[in-house]
C-alpha cells in the first residue's frame, strides 16, 4: 500500500487521531511533567490544546489541506494552553501559512511545510531549551525532510519520522539535568509523539482505530511504569505563576511583544499572527504582564494558574479528594497553599474591562482605584466556564474526586456557574458542588475545613460532610466605617441610608442561615467598628474559650491589626488569626477601611 498524497480530509482524520492518542496519555503526561517546573498539568495543558483542535475541525471543514491546516491552527491557538501547548499552537500556525494555498500536497512539498512549521515554533520562544518539545519537533521535521527527498509515499516518509522522534524523545532525559534526575523523558516532547504516532496509524491504517490498548502498552517510552510514583523534589518554582491570554489586534508586533515580556519572568511563548496572538510566560507579577498585552491589543481569555501551588500538591501525591474555592472566598495565600486549594478567579468590570480577581487586578490596584472615588463603580461578575473547567481538570489531575465551595447562592451566580460547568463536565461524576451559604472569609473558613478533610484523606462524601458541619458553625460580621459602598451597591437605600448618614450610624454586616444579607447591629461614628465587632464576638463566644478567626480588610491594615490583638486578649488560638485583603465581591459593598470577620461559633453542648 502506498499513499501519494494527503488532502484536506485526510490531514483533518489524520488528527483527529492524533487528538485521541495524546489525549490518551494525558495523565501519564502529568505525572512525568518536571521541566521547566514540576507543577504536573503538561498532560492536561496539551489535551486542552489538542482538544480545542479537534473540536474547530469538527465544527467546520475544508477539501484542501491549506484549509484544514488554517481550521486546526486558529482553534489550536484560541484553545492552546501551557508551554507546549502554545508551541505547539505555533507549530500549526507555521503549517497553516505555508500550506496557505495548497489543496492536497506529496511528500515532499509537506515536508518542507512542516521543516518551515518547526522553525516558527521555534522562533516563537524568547529562549528555546533543548531536550524538549522543540527539540524533537525539530528531529521529526528533518527526518521526514530528508526521507521525502527520496520516496513519493506518505507512510514511508510517516514512519521513519517517528521512528527518529521516538529517538530524540529518549534522548531528553540526557539533555536536561531536570530529566536525567527524574529518570523520565520530557513530557512535551512525549506528547508532540504521541500526536504523530496518532496521525501515522490513521495514515497507515487508513480509518481512527481504538487506541486504548496500544497506548496502555508502550509507555516504557516515558521511563516510568504506570504504578510508580515520580520522584519529585517538591523544589519551589523560580516563579509563581503561569500566565497566558490571547490578544486581538490589528499589525501585531509578535517580537516586540516577546521581547516586552521578558521583563517579567521566563518560558514566554509568543505565538499567532498580526491579528491574533497567544502569549504565554511565567511571572510573579501577573497584572503587570496583561497590562503589558494589552499596550499591542484587547486581551481576551486571560489565565493565570499558580505554580507554586500546583508544584506542592503534585509532591505530596495523589488525594481521593480535592477542594476548589472560588477567589470570592478571600481565603489567606498561606492557607491556599498548606491545604493545597485550588480558587476559581470572579472577574472584576472595571470601565468595561474585566480582570481577574486578585491576579489581572491586585488588591493593592483596586484600592487605589476605589480611591480615586470613580463615576462608576466597579462591579463583580462570575467566572467563565473555561475558568472552572480549568481548576476542575487541575484538581482532578492530583485527586480522585473534588468538591467546589461556592459563595452563598443566595447572593451570587457564581454558585450556579460552577454547577453548570461541573454538569457539562467530562469528568461530571467525579465532580461536587457544595452550597457555603457564606460569603468572603465565612466560606473561605468552610472551604478551609473542607480541605483539611481533604488533606486527611477523606474521600468526597467526608469532605461534603465537614462543609456541612462547618457551614452550620460558621459566622461573619463586617464593618463598613463608610457608607458610599453600600448606597453606591444599593445595599442600604433612600431614606434609610440618609438617615444613617444623618446620624452618624454605621452598619455591621452579616449572612443569615438563609444565605442572604442581614444586619448583625448598628454602631456610632467611623472609629468604632472594631470595638463593635468585639462586642459581638462576646455575645457568642465566653472569654477565655477557644476559637478559630480569619480577618480581612480593604486598606485597614491597623484595624484589623487591632481586631487580631483584641481576640488573642479574649481568647486561646491554635494558631494567630490570619489576616488576609479583603476581595472585590464584598469590597465594593464594605468600601474603603471595611473590615470582616469569620469565625466558628461553639458547638452544641459546649
Amino acid at each position: 500500500m502506498r499513499i501519494a498524497y494527503i488532502d484536506g480530509r485526510r490531514l483533518r482524520r489524520g488528527l483527529e487521531a492524533g487528538a485521541r492518542r495524546l489525549v490518551e496519555s494525558a495523565g501519564l503526561l502529568d505525572r512525568i511533567n518536571v521541566f521547566p517546573v514540576a507543577d504536573g498539568d503538561t498532560g492536561a495543558n496539551m489535551a486542552a490544546t489538542i482538544r480545542a483542535l479537534s473540536n474547530g475541525l469538527a465544527v467546520s471543514a475544508s477539501p484542501s489541506i491549506g484549509g484544514t491546516a488554517r481550521l486546526a491552527a486558529d482553534a489550536a491557538l484560541s484553545g492552546a494552553r501551557g508551554n507546549s501547548g502554545a508551541i505547539l499552537a505555533q507549530f500549526f500556525q507555521g503549517l497553516a501559512e505555508d500550506l496557505a494555498e495548497e489543496a492536497r500536497v506529496g511528500t515532499r512539498r509537506f515536508a518542507r511545510a512542516v521543516r518551515s512549521a518547526s522553525a516558527s515554533a521555534r522562533a516563537a520562544l524568547s529562549s528555546p531549551k533543548e531536550g524538549t518539545i522543540i527539540t524533537v519537533l525539530h528531529d521529526w521535521a528533518e527526518a521526514v525532510h530528508r526521507v521525502a527527498q527520496r520516496s513519493d509515499d506518505f507512510i514511508e516518509m510517516l514512519k521513519a519520522g517517528l521512528e527518529a522522534a521516538r529517538a530524540s524523545l529518549e534522548r531528553t532525559t540526557e539533555l536536561l539535568p531536570e530529566l536525567k534526575k527524574a529518570g523520565v523523558v520530557d513530557a512535551g516532547a512525549l506528547g508532540f509523539v504521541r500526536l504523530i504516532e496518532g496521525v501515522a496509524n490513521f495514515i497507515h491504517q487508513g480509518r481512527i482505530r481504538e487506541l486504548s490498548e496500544q497506548a496502555g502498552g508502550d509507555f516504557a517510552d516515558a521511563g516510568i511504569s504506570l504504578d510508580e510514583d515520580l520522584p519529585l523534589d517538591g523544589s519551589d518554582p523560580r516563579y509563581r505563576y503561569c500566565i497566558e491570554a490571547l490578544i486581538a489586534g490589528k499589525d501585531m508586533d509578535m517580537a516586540a511583544l516577546r521581547e516586552a515580556l521578558t521583563q517579567f519572568g521566563d518560558s514566554i511563548v509568543v505565538a499567532g499572527s498580526e491579528r491574533f496572538i497567544k502569549a504565554h510566560l511565567h511571572s510573579d507579577s501577573p497584572s503587570k504582564a496583561f497590562a503589558a498585552m494589552e499596550r499591542y491589543g484587547q486581551v481576551e481569555q486571560p489565565k493565570v494558574d499558580d505554580m507554586l501551588l500546583q508544584t506542592r500538591r503534585a509532591a505530596a501525591g495523589r488525594k481521593p479528594c480535592a477542594v476548589i474555592a472560588d477567589s470570592a472566598g478571600d481565603i489567606p495565600d498561606e492557607l491556599k497553599l498548606a491545604l493545597g486549594i485550588e480558587t476559581v478567579p470572579v472577574q472584576v468590570i472595571i470601565e468595561n474591562r474585566s480582570y481577574l480577581d486578585g491576579l489581572g487586578l491586585s488588591a493593592d490596584e483596586f484600592t487605589a482605584y476605589l480611591k480615586t472615588k470613580p463615576a462608576r463603580y466597579p462591579t463583580t461578575s462570575q467566572p467563565t466556564a473555561a475558568a472552572f473547567q480549568r481548576k476542575y481538570d487541575l484538581a482532578l489531575g492530583h485527586a480522585d474526586e473534588a468538591v467546589y465551595i461556592g459563595i452563598s447562592e443566595a447572593l451570587s451566580g457564581t454558585l450556579e456557574a460552577g454547577r453548570r460547568s461541573a454538569y457539562g463536565s467530562k469528568d461530571a461524576s467525579r465532580l461536587r458542588v457544595f452550597d457555603s451559604r457564606q460569603l468572603s472569609v465565612s466560606a473561605g473558613l468552610v472551604a478551609k475545613k473542607a480541605a483539611e478533610a481533604a488533606a486527611a484523606g477523606a474521600n468526597a462524601e467526608g469532605v461534603l460532610k465537614a462543609a456541612e458541619e462547618a457551614a452550620g458553625r460558621v459566622k461573619l460580621l463586617v464593618a463598613a466605617p463608610t457608607l458610599d459602598g453600600l448606597m453606591r451597591s444599593g445595599r442600604l437605600k433612600g431614606v434609610k441610608g440618609l438617615a444613617a448618614r444623618a446620624f452618624g450610624l454605621r452598619p455591621i454586616l452579616t449572612v443569615g442561615k438563609d444565605g442572604k444579607a442581614a444586619s448583625a447591629g448598628m454602631y456610632l461614628g467611623p472609629r468604632n467598628g472594631i470595638a463593635k465587632l468585639l462586642e459581638l464576638v462576646a455575645k457568642d463566644i465566653p472569654e477565655g474559650s477557644a476559637m478559630e478567626a480569619i480577618i480581612a480588610h480593604v486598606d485597614a491594615h491597623e484595624d484589623a491589626a487591632s481586631l487580631a490583638r483584641g481576640l488573642t486578649e479574649r481568647y486561646s488560638f491554635a494558631t494567630p488569626p490570619a489576616i488576609t485583603t479583603l476581595g472585590p465581591a464584598l469590597a465594593v459593598h464594605g468600601g474603603l477601611g471595611a473590615v470582616a470577620l469569620a469565625y466558628f461559633l461553639p458547638e452544641a453542648g459546649s
